[in-house]
């Protein structure tokens, strides 16, 4: 899990780490679903977990920049 998210979130680090890897799992399904007749390459391990943080990371953007409802 990334440091920075870590430092600048409201959310558990617990519950991130557990965000990361579901995302990961499910980008894995899908794209092992549509395989390479769809699709030009199949990721590695790596690419897959690089994914994974960039989603949690934009989640973790809109959490820090919700506006409190009125």
């Amino acid at each position: 899990m990334s440091k920075h998210l870590e430092e600048m979130s409201d959310m558990d680090p617990r519950a991130i780490q557990k965000l990361e890897e579901k995302i990961e799992e499910a980008i894995a399904e899908v794209i092992a679903k549509m395989g390479l007749k769809k699709l030009p390459l199949l990721p590695s391990r790596h690419t897959f977990q690089l994914m994974a943080k960039a989603a949690v990371a934009v989640y973790e953007a809109a959490v820090e920049n919700r506006r409190p409802e009125e």
